[in-house]
């Protein structure tokens, strides 16, 4: 090529490169960006080098303008390295006393070979051949050339590793970016492996810019710099779930097909470029949360195509390694069903709580004065015939043990419920022992069972009322159960600091030791027969121990087979006023 004509194209190739510069230099607060224009500027500068290198004659002027090159060449690699990590975010190598020390090792390179002549650490011969510097390098030189390389070479592969794993349509475009990147590279490689064709090959290298122009082009066709540093696996594609990323700026850089596809419904058929302000601008919540770059959740109501749905929306900060928050993701969940699910349950537990209230009026209210009708006949049985006096007492049995579980049924569905209200009061033990006693009174002569307690006078316990007569007329009456006929039941309680502990002892069957403990375990129905056959379905146990529970006490048993049982609870009690409880 006519050296006119060489050195017009290589003035041309420089003017490409300042041109690539100024583009770059619009997005120089992105990711790596910064040290990108750094690796610019070093190639402008050694493509003047070069420029200059073979404009000039004498050996002394080639040689300054050798090291002009030779030393941004050197400097780009640090930059290029730099522009690396920061891209692919490994932050943890950016701290600045690392920075600062790579570029001082490649600078104090640079100053050996301004000083070559007189140290000879970088050429080991110089001289002029048909007007082109020829060099030969030192040992040090060229290991230190073979470093640089290696130190390309890792960031290449840094880089190709990461544009794998960006999304799908990107990644062909950015892999040509790379591609055409490598030329200069190994144009450098080819004249390091063979000196002899340095001198036509380092026009080559100055062309090269013509090629920068075309990455230019996909970069700024492709939104490389705005869009790419916030890679994502290829998975997220197939995700069903919408996938939106802002940058701090609040700026949408990224999001999958189902986002797109889900905010053109809501009238935005590019979402690309906006900015949250007003994509988010009906949601304020959600915008609150991306704006400050805050983690957090958050529900919304959408109406598309006619019907109403709901949307959870988790918001994650992203952070660099160096915990630099850089935006947001939000991941949008279609909860639509989950919530109509939600709203049949709340619908059930209503209806639940309704047919509870209608079991209360209509079963427990005729059942408890079928009972008190049935005690009154039980109270007068002598005056009957004895044919009378059996149907009599099968009939009590019948009707105490369905009102007992029916009352027990409906206690334990109170029990479940979360809403449910204890109002703990001060009570004297022996007034609602006595109470129990009264109304399990004909139960206990049927059998001719001896019932009395001892308790301290003025025991109380503060506790609900209802829970606590609940839980001892349910232990009395299984004690009455499993005692044989002429058997003895006695209540004691006493006190123990802040509590009281009632204790309901029987000398009827008993039980073994195994099945004492299945009694506490997990939730079990039914129960053994009585000593005459009683029946029962141990829902009164299980009642009786929630409701301790929920009084802040709790239930257990002592018993061995043959020697009778022993039932114990706590309370809070005391002796005091019922002030001094509340603020408890």
């Amino acid at each position: 090529m006519n050296s006119t004509i060489e050195l017009v194209v290589m003035i041309a190739s420089v003017m490409m490169t300042c041109i690539i510069l100024i583009s770059v230099y619009g997005f120089r607060k992105e990711r790596g960006v910064k040290y990108l224009l750094g690796v610019i500027v070093c190639r402008i500068t050694y493509s003047i080098g070069v420029i200059l290198e073979r404009s000039s004659y004498e050996l002394g002027d080639k040689l300054i303008f050798r090291n002009v090159h030779q030393t941004a060449l050197s400097l780009m690699v640090p930059f290029f390295l730099l522009f690396t990590l920061e891209l692919i975010g490994r932050d943890k190598f950016l701290r600045p006393r690392w920075k600062i020390g790579l570029f001082i090792i490649f600078a104090l390179w640079s100053l050996l070979m301004w000083f070559n002549s007189e140290l000879h650490m970088i050429y080991r011969s110089l001289e002029l051949h048909d007007g082109h510097l020829v060099t030969v390098k030192t040992g040090y030189s060229i290991m230190f050339s073979m470093i640089c390389y290696s130190i390309v070479a890792i960031s290449f592969y840094l880089l190709f590793h990461y544009i794998r794993n960006i999304r799908g349509d990107l990644r062909k475009p950015i892999m040509w970016v790379l591609f055409f990147a490598s030329f200069s590279v190994v144009f450098e490689i080819i004249r390091f492996v063979h000196p002899a064709w340095s001198s036509w090959l380092l026009s080559f290298t100055v062309y090269c810019s013509f090629i920068g122009m075309i990455m230019l082009v996909i970069v700024l066709r492709f939104k490389f710099f705005s869009i790419v540093p916030f890679a994502r696996n290829m998975v997220l594609d197939t995700l069903q779930e919408s996938i939106l990323i802002a940058n701090a700026s609040g700026k949408i850089i990224d999001n999958n097909k189902q986002a797109s596809e889900w905010f053109s419904k809501l009238g935005h058929p590019s979402i690309s470029g906006q900015n949250i302000t007003n994509l988010l601008a009906r949601w304020p919540s959600w915008y609150t949360l991306c704006e400050s770059m805050q983690p957090g959740n958050v529900e919304i109501e959408v109406w598309l195509d006619g019907e109403r749905k709901m949307y959870s929306i988790n918001i994650y900060p992203l952070h660099t390694q160096r915990k630099q928050r850089q935006g947001v993701i939000s991941l949008i969940f279609d909860i639509t069903e989950k919530q109509q699910h939600l709203d049949q349950i709340a619908q059930l537990s209503q209806l639940k709580d309704q047919l509870v209230t209608i079991v209360s009026h209509d079963i427990r209210t005729p059942l408890a004065v079928q009972f008190q009708l049935v005690e009154l006949l039980e109270e007068d049985r002598e005056s009957f015939r004895p044919d009378h006096r059996e149907i009599i007492e099968q009939l009590g049995n019948q009707t105490r043990t369905t009102l007992g579980m029916t009352n027990n049924l409906l206690e334990w569905f109170r029990s479940q419920s979360e809403d449910m209200v204890l109002r703990p009061q001060l009570l004297e033990l022996t007034e609602v022992v006595e109470e129990c006693f009264h109304m399990l009174h004909i139960q206990s002569e049927v059998k001719q069972i001896r019932v009395n307690y001892s308790i301290a006078p003025g025991t109380c316990a503060y506790v609900d009322r209802e829970a606590l007569g609940l839980i001892i007329r349910n232990l009395l009456s299984n004690a009455i159960k499993f005692t044989g006929v002429g058997g003895s039941i006695h209540v004691s309680a006493h006190l123990s600091g802040e509590k009281v502990t009632v204790s309901i002892r029987d000398n009827g069957i008993g039980m073994e030791e195994e099945y004492v403990r299945q009694l506490f375990g997990e939730m079990r129905l039914g129960s053994l027969p009585g000593t005459l056959g009683e029946k029962g379905t141990g829902l009164g146990l299980i009642v009786s121990r929630q409701f301790a529970q929920r009084s802040g006490g709790v239930l257990w048993a002592d018993s061995k087979l043959g020697e009778g049982s022993v039932f114990h609870f706590t309370m809070r009690g005391g002796t005091g006023d019922e002030s001094s409880y509340r603020g408890r």
